[in-house]
């Protein structure tokens, strides 16, 4: 059965199914017949085979589709419920496709191919079994059974009936014709006691035929069927419920066994050496690891690769302190243009220097190519829109770099997108085939195996970020740069370090961009009363004072790092946009 088929059905048909119609329309084919025989099998069990012959006249149509009924409303307001089975269907003597959907009380039987349409006249056969449609009366049990249905849209010209019973024991018979609730009678007629036969003339569309028959009491069973239980109280079944904690559990217990074993970091205790073969009998990470300031970056490290290996990812912040970093090494100069309006914003112009670009690390070289290009100057706010995919190259190539450093087992990104990707595949896969479940039968294991799954996979996702991993001599210069940035927010605490190195400030300053701690850092050189000197490669327009030049690098820092990442929106009218894009939308069509 192909799911394209079913859909298509699906959609024309579950406005019908899910709404009552009031009236219905006189279609513009016909039914020349509609026989139905009617066999009450000795189980109960009621075996119903309906020959339909159509005339679809010119009309390119599908097929037809059957609705059958199984609950009932009586007239002491008791609800009956019955089962329908459907067992085969039949165009023309051959099997023929069809599909079965359900509302709330009705079955309906869609029969025909989408890819085909048919005209004229053809025979339809449609088989069926109900159960629970034999009613016990005090001296007799009965089957009452509305034959064609009063919700055709056709004409019907002559609807017949012939019911068998297993055994002898037919008592009375009656035919009714018409709209609902028509009394008027057609013509029954009682063979013998295990064969009655029925038939009517013309029924309009909203007409149709019942007949009713009365036989030995205890002949054959009564069946009682339930009430269906609603999809929600399935679902709570204990059964089910134990399917859902397991299944759950056992999915969200793989997860953490996997961060368990390469989501974590690595160590190894008592590293003596910094060296970067310390990686093959590295132990889990320990509980208890002691954080000592650390008055230089950790094996000289430089800014982004601290900031990528503190929270595992490469951020534009990391990119903007490398710019700062490497106009502190003389590879090009910033100058800051004066406001132009009270409220407006600054801009910065970078200069790049003759420096030739020698020991720099490959992301810095590509930084340096991606932002001047052959350009010798280049303006802050020029960048606005356009560097955005220079900025992934950049990273790229960042994440390579503390990779092939032995800083993490593998590139953090794309470890993070290959968990992230799985955990999406694990919530996609299992709706997918809900989605077919419904298509096709109404399956409580499914919908609680995707339930589950969508729980395990949202898990993963959440998990994904935490998957990179440190080696051994990552997590111990992890710990070393983590005392590097506590020697950075207590600087007040360790000013002899500060008088003792001259240029401290200026080597410390890209650092601090990167641990977010600018203000803090300044203000700190500051209460110590050291007055470092305007670094020779920022130009700003007025005096000089570490607190303002902070202030100055925190808005060169924001505004590049907003530039940097500012992507361009798509436009329709510039050749970006696409079919359905902008605003209004809606649509329609035919079936």
């Amino acid at each position: 059965m192909r799911m394209r088929k079913f859909l298509s059905f699906f959609i024309a048909t579950i406005i019908l199914l899910t709404f009552p119609q009031s009236t219905i329309a006189q279609a513009d084919w016909s039914i020349n017949s509609f026989h139905s025989d009617i066999a009450i099998q000795a189980d109960g069990r009621v075996k119903i085979t309906e020959t339909i012959d159509v005339d679809f006249q010119s009309l390119d149509k599908h097929g037809i589709y059957r609705d059958i009924p199984y609950v009932y409303y009586t007239s002491s307001e008791d609800t009956k419920y019955t089962q329908v089975k459907v067992n085969e269907v039949r165009l023309d003597g051959k099997k023929e496709p069809f599909d079965v959907t359900t509302n709330k009380a009705n079955i309906r039987i869609i029969i025909g191919d989408e890819d085909r349409t048919i005209s004229g006249e053809h025979t339809y056969l449609v088989t069926y079994t109900a159960s629970g449609v034999i009613v016990p009366y005090p001296t007799y049990d009965e089957l009452y059974w509305n034959v064609t249905g009063n919700g055709w849209e056709a004409s019907i010209a002559k609807a017949t009936a012939t019911l068998q019973l297993s055994q002898p024991g037919i008592i009375q018979t009656a035919c009714y014709v018409g709209i609902k609730g028509s009394t008027t009678q057609c013509r029954d007629e009682k063979v013998d006691e295990q064969t009655a036969r029925f038939s009517t003339d013309t029924l309009q569309a909203s007409e149709g035929m019942t007949i009713a028959t009365g036989f030995q009491k205890g002949l054959v069973p009564i069946i009682s069927v339930e009430r269906p239980k609603s999809l929600w109280e399935r679902l709570l079944a204990p059964i089910n419920l134990l399917f859902f904690v397991l299944l759950t559990a056992l999915g969200i217990g793989l997860i953490l066994r996997k961060w368990w074993q390469e989501g974590r970091d690595y160590w190894t205790k008592n590293i003596l050496t910094t060296s970067a073969t310390h990686l093959g009998s590295a132990k889990p990470l320990g509980s208890h690891e002691t954080i000592v300031v650390e008055f230089t970056p950790p094996e000289k490290l430089r800014p982004a690769e601290l900031g990528v290996l503190v929270d595992e990812k490469a951020d534009t912040l990391d990119i903007t302190a490398t710019v700062i970093d490497l106009a502190r090494q003389g590879y090009l100069s910033i100058e800051e243009v004066k406001k132009k309006w009270l409220l407006g914003k600054s801009d910065y112009i970078m200069n790049r220097s003759q420096k030739t670009a020698t020991n720099l690390l490959p992301y810095e070289e590509v930084l340096l190519t991606r932002l001047f290009g052959k350009e010798k100057a280049v303006k802050l706010s020029s960048l606005k829109l356009t560097f955005y995919d220079d900025l992934k190259h950049v990273k790229k190539k960042l994440y390579e770099t503390v990779t092939n450093k032995k800083l993490f087992f593998g590139n953090p990104e794309t470890v993070r997108q290959r968990y992230l990707l799985f955990g999406i595949l694990i919530v996609a896969v299992p709706v997918f085939l809900l989605a077919i479940t419904f298509a096709l039968f109404l399956s409580t294991l499914v919908i609680t195996a995707t339930i589950s799954s969508t729980i395990i996979g949202l898990t993963l996702i959440m998990f994904s970020q935490k998957m990179p991993r440190r080696t051994a001599y990552g997590r111990d210069i992890y710990r070393r740069a983590l005392g590097y940035r506590l020697f950075i927010s207590g600087a007040e605490k360790y000013r002899q370090q500060f008088y003792e190195k001259k240029n401290l400030f200026d080597e410390v300053l890209p650092y601090s961009i990167v641990f977010s701690l600018t203000e803090k850092f300044a203000k700190a050189m500051q209460d110590i009363g050291i007055k470092p000197h305007q670094p020779p490669w920022y130009t700003g327009y007025s005096a000089f004072n570490p607190a303002v030049f902070a202030m100055s690098m925190n808005s060169f820092s924001k505004t590049l790092s907003t530039t940097m990442a500012s992507a361009p929106s798509s436009s329709g009218s510039g050749g970006g946009g696409s079919s359905g894009g902008g605003f209004g939308g809606g649509g329609g069509g035919s079936w």
